[in-house]
């Protein structure tokens, strides 16, 4: 099956919910950003009835879409040991199943090498103006400069 850009849009705004169900009208909204949305509001409802008939994505009885998330499909004693889904509901990661945390060292960063001393460089001025900030007392501007 070939996917058109639109429904790849849509394909990849439902999989960064995880599962979880999204109205038609939240998808129209920021699944193609905002200039499609001004331009026709219900860009993704022609969409949704070919992802669907390609088991892609599912509807429920609210009519809100969710991304079908894949099934691992193993067999013998490996099934026990394979990875599940993640529970949408559950946020929270238990304790023996999160990832070691990497402390990074002091040394993260490289040293930096020392910047050469900043001297004042004097900046063109036209001379009208030069004349003017003359009369003035004035000198004219000056910037810091690295050589």
């Amino acid at each position: 099956m070939i996917l058109s850009s639109d429904e790849i849009e849509v394909l990849e705004y439902l999989k960064a919910y995880n599962g979880n169900c999204v109205s038609l009208v939240q998808i129209c909204r920021s699944a193609g950003g905002r200039q499609k949305f001004r331009e026709s509001p219900h860009w993704a409802r022609r969409l949704m009835s070919r992802l669907v008939d390609e088991k892609l994505i599912e509807v429920n009885e609210r009519g809100h879409y969710s991304y079908k998330l894949p099934v691992a499909v193993t067999a013998g004693p490996a099934a026990s040991a394979a990875p599940q889904a993640p529970d949408p509901e559950n946020y929270f990661v238990p304790a023996d199943e999160a990832e070691p945390t990497q402390i990074v060292g002091d040394d993260y960063f490289s040293p930096m090498e020392p910047m050469p001393p900043i001297k004042a460089k004097k900046q063109w001025v036209s001379p009208h103006i030069e004349g003017i900030l003359k009369k003035a007392g004035k000198k004219p501007p000056t910037y810091p400069h690295h050589d």
